[in-house]
This record gives C-alpha cells, sequence and structure tokens, in this order.
C-alpha cells in the first residue's frame, strides 16, 4: 500500500524540536544535528506543504499559523507514539523491574542484597535507581519506588505498607566507650535534617551536644559515625548489619518513629507477580513492625 499523504518523516523531528524551542540551534544541540540539517529539514517540509511554517521577526524564529498548527498536530502524534511504544516496551519486559529507592536505604542496605534476591528468582531483572521523595512513576518509567510516607503522593498510585521506621543514635564502639560520660559530637544530614529532631519527640534520651557537623547524606554521616566522627541517627534497616559486625552501638535503643516505609506503584502489586515477589522479599528483610 502506498502512503500517498504521508510527508517526509524524519524532517518531522527535526520541526518538532525547532518549534518546541523556537530556534533552529537549540534543535540542532539536542537532535546532535548542526543547524544547517535542521534548517534543511524544515524546508522540505515548507516544500511538501506549500507554506512557510517559521518566520523571522526582531531576530527571533516565529511560528506561523499554519505552523502553530502542524507543530500541535505533530506534537500529539509524537506523544502518542512514545506512549504506545512505551507500553509495548514494557509488555515486551515484563520480567523488567524497575525499581526507585532513597539513596541511603539503596547503598547501605538494598544494594548488598540484591545478589541474595538474584538467588530465589534468578528470572527478575531488577533496575535499581535512587531517589528521594515524590516520584512521576510513569515519567521517569518506574515501577515500584521504595520511600518513607514523609509526604503527599497522587491518589492514583497503590502504596503498600512495609512496617513501620525506627530510629537510633549509633555511634562506634570505642566512640561510645570513650565519650558515654561527656557531651556528644552530634552528626547530621542535610537530606534529613529534623532526623535528631524526630528521636528527641519519641525519646528522652538525648546526649548532651560538644559539636555539630553536617553531610549531604545518611549514607556519609553513618559512615563517619563508623569511624568514630561522632553520634548519628541511624533508621534501623541502615544500621542492622553495622551492629551485628561491631561496627556500631545504638547505646539509647530504637524506637519507632510515626513514619512508615511504604513501596509506591501504579498497578496494583497482587496483578503482577513478579511485584508481588519483590515486595514479599523486601518486608521479610526488612523485618519491621508493623505498629
Amino acid at each position: 500500500m502506498v502512503m500517498k499523504n504521508i510527508p517526509p518523516l524524519k524532517p518531522l523531528i527535526s520541526f518538532r524540536s525547532a518549534a518546541r524551542y523556537s530556534s533552529f540551534t537549540k534543535a540542532a544541540h539536542e537532535l546532535n544535528l548542526t543547524h544547517g540539517a535542521v534548517s534543511r529539514a524544515v524546508k522540505q517540509l515548507e516544500e511538501y506543504y506549500g507554506f512557510d511554517l517559521f518566520e523571522r521577526r526582531n531576530r527571533g524564529l516565529y511560528l506561523t499559523g499554519k505552523g502553530r498548527d502542524l507543530a500541535q498536530i505533530v506534537e500529539d502524534i509524537f506523544q502518542q507514539l512514545e506512549k504506545k511504544s512505551e507500553a509495548i516496551r514494557q509488555k515486551e519486559s515484563m520480567r523488567r523491574l524497575s525499581v526507585s529507592c532513597e539513596p541511603s536505604l539503596a547503598m547501605r542496605w538494598l544494594m548488598p542484597k540484591l545478589d541474595k534476591f538474584r538467588s530465589i528468582d534468578p528470572e527478575i531483572d531488577i533496575h535499581l535507581s535512587t531517589g528521594g521523595g515524590p516520584i512521576d512513576l510513569t515519567s521517569e518509567g518506574v515501577h515500584l519506588a521504595i520511600r518513607r510516607s514523609d509526604f503527599a503522593w497522587p491518589s492514583h498510585y497503590h502504596s503498600t505498607v512495609l512496617g513501620k521506621e525506627r530510629i537510633a543514635p549509633v555511634c562506634s564502639p570505642a566512640y561510645w566507650a570513650k565519650h558515654k560520660n561527656t557531651p556528644q559530637d552530634i552528626l547530621h544530614t542535610r537530606t534529613r535534617p529534623q532526623a535528631w529532631s524526630d528521636w528527641k519527640q519519641i525519646s528522652t534520651d538525648s546526649p548532651d551536644i560538644s559539636s555539630e557537623k553536617y553531610f549531604d547524606h545518611f549514607y556519609f554521616s553513618l559512615q563517619a559515625a563508623t569511624t568514630g566522627f561522632g553520634m548519628a541517627i541511624g533508621p534501623e534497616p541502615m544500621v542492622r548489619d553495622d551492629i551485628e559486625q561491631g561496627l556500631l552501638v545504638a547505646p539509647y535503643g530504637f524506637k519507632t518513629t510515626l513514619a512508615d516505609y511504604v513501596i509506591l506503584s501504579i498497578e496494583l502489586p497482587e496483578r503482577n507477580k513478579d511485584m508481588a515477589v519483590f515486595i514479599d522479599w523486601i518486608k521479610y528483610e526488612l523485618n519491621l513492625p508493623n505498629s
């Protein structure tokens, strides 16, 4: 079947980008082409349609009325194509699970355990990325997001509660032996600056402060704590192994916060066997209280 009324397709890509940016230069940069290549592509479309798509005014590039109409049609078609292509790609890779996890939890707890999960179900391919707080599961192509429940997510997301968060001040055994009767060097993290305030709200056991130091992530503050740098707030999953190995101690014990660990998804996990298997494994490994 000959498609007589279909415009040249390749130039449409250049036109779409040029229309979005109102610039051949920016379109060329986005598409890794030359300015001349984008200009020629637009010229090819103008010859096909028989009218100008852009006009230059005051050193700026502007869509004509007909160019604006075509740009909207092209944008709608490409967006639909992208969505349908992503749906087909996901259908063809049902054994692939894209998982987003809070950075420190991923580095200190999940990543070291993924080999254990692969031994349980080697057919499920886990693609792990890191991120904290709100997430657009659709635009980021993520099936599951492991988060603390300290923000509001869209109403159409499904949330699976993994258990209550437990935290404790932690430090190295040598640091505690030396400083347990003196004010402490307090280690803060900028990704959760209220962590020590959260502790004070749920416990009467709070050390006096000798100094305060700040780190970008929990991961760094906990690493500093293991080396005797001071005392940090440790979420229980992130420090469990270090405590068992004698690298850290939690002299005041763990307390339960008001937050949960949750897994967010668009699809109901019960309808996807791979999601259900992974979530059940996460729940088992985290081993957190439900209340």
